[in-house]
């Protein structure tokens, strides 16, 4: 079978073509799932005349052992965002220290994957407007849906799937967490994302930044500034934040004596 796409840049501009009825909107922003997505969602921004950032989901692990394995707390995201699994904190019942170790750990560790993609600039701001969410594809919608969760978070108007190439299971399960899903091409069966390409390249920190780069030269950044990874004294900060999520969590949680 051949392959529909022959590069992530083609997928980007038909991908465009099916997201024209958002074209010119002044409301529209448009995310890219790191790295693949970039190239992509570049394509799509361009022709949609919106501006182009990044959103990065970060599992928050806790280690238990031994034997060692890791349990998922909750999701940090970029745009700054926090997604608690509150059954999973009750049933463990961990500590404040440890928790908050948790929480620290996963926000340096976000913080240092956002500056090797992203030059510095403004966090977009998100609130109100239609976010245009996409990858280079998608088999069973995971990273987008657990993106979804997270941004929903941000108080956007809208959610908008957008990927060249999918599975059916993955684009059905991507309609239960978006307002609308795009997707050029539906592959049956499907193994894997580069089966929908002739040409799939690694995409590298550098091209990802590059490309940000360019897509910010034509368009005026509006956002906030990014949160230092270290928790911030200042009241209504976003560490302030998270920590009244984590004290939300455990009020009326039952300790076991």
């Amino acid at each position: 079978m051949n392959a529909p796409f022959r590069h992530r840049t083609q997928a980007g501009e038909l991908l465009a073509r099916s997201l024209s009825h958002l074209a010119g909107r002044e409301d529209v922003t448009v995310l890219a799932l790191p790295p693949g997505g970039v190239p992509v969602a570049f394509e799509v921004a361009r022709a949609l005349g919106a501006p182009l950032d990044i959103a990065l989901v970060q599992p928050i692990l806790h280690s238990l052992g031994p034997p060692r394995r890791d349990v998922t707390l909750g999701l940090l995201g970029f745009p700054t965002t926090l997604q608690l699994q509150e059954a999973t904190l009750n049933a463990l019942d961990l500590s404040d220290e440890a928790l908050t170790q948790d929480l620290a750990r996963t926000r340096r560790r976000l913080h240092e994957r956002v500056n090797a993609l992203r030059p510095s600039a403004p966090m977009p701001s998100l609130a109100g407007r239609t976010v245009v969410l996409v990858d280079d594809g998608t088999a069973a919608g995971v990273v987008l849906r657990r993106a979804a969760g997270l941004l929903r978070r941000t108080g956007v108007r809208a959610l908008v799937a957008a990927v060249p190439v999918g599975s059916d299971e993955g684009l059905r399960l991507l309609d239960r967490d978006f307002d609308e899903v795009v997707c050029c091409v539906r592959l049956e069966p499907f193994l894997a994302v580069p089966d929908g390409y002739a040409r799939y390249p690694d995409v590298t920190d550098e091209e990802v930044r590059a490309l940000l780069a360019r897509a910010w030269s034509g368009h005026t950044l509006h956002g906030h500034a990014l949160p230092p990874p270290e928790a911030t004294k200042s009241p209504g900060s976003s560490s302030e934040r998270h920590r009244y999520q984590l004290a939300t969590v455990r009020q009326g949680r039952q300790r076991s004596p």
